[in-house]
């Protein structure tokens, strides 16, 4: 959720495999809609090279020794470029007709942008592209440009469209579509991922001249001005919704968190933080964006260093530039806690594992790490795999709920 290095990027961080054939997104009605989910249950993370593109994608220096530890790593020289590993894509229909892409719902950025036919260096056939020619409904906006810049440098550029976008059965006219005509090579490495969708607060897009916001444009068709997010932990049904609550997807009652104020990402202030199996609560106020687009949870050095003192053998390695890392036999990681106000969310500690280190299988990489800043973070895909999440646009604020949890 940054200046671009930040505005937009590559959302986040476990590369997907997309089904050969999966279901058409679910209707649920006119102006309401739920969209599935796609995860690969065979991947296995790269859990560094995904802590570096994390930093990047917020615009934090990574420190030399941390990016200098992945050169000669098999499978790891790959994974600091900005290509990363994506946990969960979603497909979202581009066009009249419609063409399926699979897609990266980002709430950490704000274009939606794509691989299309005027994409550069994507031979024919070679991957899923939106192409313009094809839809009779696209609309070149004259003038357009756009240009995103990664934290390793690789660049991504193009024109704008107006045309038709299906997510899940809802029709967004109008909407703009971002035409990829550059991408570097790192990017184009990844066949995975078709696009990103951006679903910020406020945030603007990165086209010149200034255009709404896709999000800004569906909000208007919705029946509640919110979204929803329900992550999976290693399982293929989670959602996103628009325009609805379900209510069969959480426990008790929904706990709203404003938004700081001015936000443009979703940012909102926690105050507390509890670890297993501790009898204290560490209160104090934290600033946090909530991120679908980042699969970590970053939070400050204080926070990192408290929660792997109740790790057996946790320490930070010096062959990954500092990342927490501790024996794998460990039999069960403490749970976390985290206040917001007088709602508690609870991080399982089997969520908090990331994965094993590419080199060693011994060790193993949470997945809180540093964000590298007193009270400043990040609360990715770790943390809302654990709770049912409301973005609500209308009011400014996003709401936690407790749901069923494969523990």
């Amino acid at each position: 959720m940054a200046s671009f290095l930040r505005g937009l990027f590559l959302s986040s961080l476990a590369i997907l495999s997309v089904q050969a054939t999966p279901s058409r997104p679910r209707w649920i009605g006119r102006r309401s809609v739920t969209v599935d989910l796609v995860r690969n249950p065979s991947y296995a993370p790269n859990g560094p090279a995904n802590y570096v593109r994390a930093l990047q994608k917020w615009g934090v220096t990574v420190p030399d020794d941390l990016t200098n530890s992945f050169i000669g790593d098999s499978g790891d020289v790959n994974a600091a470029s900005i290509k990363g590993d994506r946990e969960y894509l979603s497909r979202v229909g581009f066009g009249t007709p419609l063409q399926y892409l699979n897609m990266d719902l980002d709430t950490g950025s704000a274009d939606v942008w794509v691989y299309s036919s005027e994409t550069q260096g994507v031979a024919p056939g070679s991957r899923p592209v939106y192409v313009i020619e094809n839809s009779i409904t696209a609309k070149k906006i004259n003038g357009s440009v756009w240009r995103i810049s990664y934290g390793d440098g690789s660049t991504a550029y193009g024109t704008a469209y107006h045309d038709n976008i299906d997510i899940g059965g809802i029709t967004v006219r109008n909407a703009v579509v971002e035409s990829a005509l550059s991408i570097s090579e790192e990017l184009l490495e990844d066949k995975f991922l078709d696009g990103i969708f951006g679903l910020p607060y406020a945030l603007s897009s990165k086209v010149s001249p200034r255009v709404p916001t896709v999000l800004s444009t569906l909000t208007k068709q919705l029946d509640q001005k919110l979204f929803t997010v329900d992550l999976k932990y290693h399982a293929d049904d989670g959602v996103y919704t628009f325009g609805y609550i379900d209510k069969d997807r959480y426990i008790g009652d929904i706990h709203y968190t404003p938004l700081v104020p001015d936000a443009q990402y979703w940012q909102l202030n926690f105050t507390g933080i509890h670890v297993e199996p501790q009898n204290v609560w560490y209160l104090y106020q934290w600033t946090a964006i909530v991120d679908t687009g980042t699969s970590l949870m970053l939070l400050s050095d204080n926070i990192v260093k408290y929660y792997y003192t109740m790790v057996p053998e946790a320490k930070q390695d010096a062959f990954t530039g500092g990342l927490w890392v501790y024996p794998c036999n460990i039999s069960r990681l403490p749970d976390f806690d985290l206040g917001f106000g007088d709602h508690v969310v609870t991080v399982p500690g089997k969520y908090m594992n990331y994965t094993t280190l590419t080199n060693d299988p011994t060790t193993c990489m949470g997945g809180l790490q540093s964000f590298g800043t007193d009270d400043f973070g990040i609360l990715g895909d770790i943390f809302l795999k654990a709770t049912y999440t409301v973005f609500d646009i209308a009011k400014g604020r996003v709401g936690f709920a407790r749901k069923q949890l494969d523990l």
